[in-house]
């Protein structure tokens, strides 16, 4: 399937002909996504379809088999090119993602998962302790302020003073999703975020997540189908490596090519 943008001033990312390999098997064979500024955008598809594959070049966590070839695909951010750049870098662009794993820092608190979140914080340097402390107390101060507020946003204070290793599975979904808050990102990816907790909870989460769509971007990995068809604006589907189908939930769930990808062609 060949999707093709109708006005690029719309996309926050757009990841085009995208290709990797490992070794013979083709995880992705010229995948291709556009991704709307201000949407929630979902990608589904099979296990070992390529999404998550997807995810880890368009965040630069793996390159693409040939970095070097033009014709091998491109990847743009808010219309410059990201190919070339490291995961740090890309990261620093305002484009954060999640994984299936939770990642947080087990042996801090919640509030202090999120005050370490932010990036670039004048403390970082060894010589600023000395030399800038004023900066540091007022950075710092800035900082516990937002964290708070993001605490408060996710319904989440009360467990603020509780070490990561004492959350449960959802309550560490909302402090990952706390610490991507953190850093003002303007697109999140979020790779299975209902993965391992009870649907309320994971409502809970969704809820959340819609409220960000008025400053932020929203692309997001899941396999709860529910999910998929009450909370996207669109959906990707990939197969093989490639994509498939695009369109409205409405769209995508009379789909013949997408019933076969998932029940197969006698369906």
């Amino acid at each position: 399937m060949t999707v093709e943008p109708d006005d690029c001033d719309q996309y926050h990312l757009e990841a085009e002909d995208i290709h990797r390999h490992f070794g013979g098997v083709k995880a992705l064979d010229g995948a291709t996504v556009f991704v709307k500024k201000n949407k929630l955008i979902s990608l589904i598809g099979p296990n070992g379809s390529g999404k998550t594959t997807l995810f880890n070049v368009v965040t630069c966590w793996l390159p693409k088999t040939d970095p070097f070839d033009e014709d091998g695909g491109k990847v743009v951010f808010e219309k410059e090119r990201i190919d070339d750049l490291s995961a740090h870098e890309a990261a620093l662009t305002g484009m954060i993602r999640t994984f299936q794993t939770t990642r947080n820092w087990q042996r801090l608190t919640t509030l202090e998962n999120l005050l370490v979140a932010p990036p670039n914080q004048t403390g970082e340097s060894f010589l600023n302790i000395f030399l800038k402390r004023k900066k540091i107390r007022e950075e710092e101060r800035k900082n516990t302020l937002k964290a708070i507020e993001v605490l408060e946003f996710l319904e989440i204070m009360h467990i603020r003073d509780q070490l990561a290793e004492e959350l449960s599975g959802g309550q560490l979904k909302l402090l990952s999703l706390g610490r991507l808050l953190m850093t003002v990102p303007s697109l999140i990816l979020l790779d299975e975020p209902m993965a391992g907790i009870n649907p309320t909870l994971g409502n809970k989460i969704m809820d959340k997540i819609l409220e960000l769509k008025e400053n932020v971007t929203i692309f997001l990995i899941e396999h709860n189908m529910d999910v998929v068809f009450n909370y996207s604006d669109e959906i990707f589907v990939m197969a093989s490596g490639k994509m498939i189908a695009h369109g409205t939930p409405d769209e995508i769930e009379t789909n013949r090519d997408v019933i076969e990808a998932y029940l197969g062609e006698d369906y």
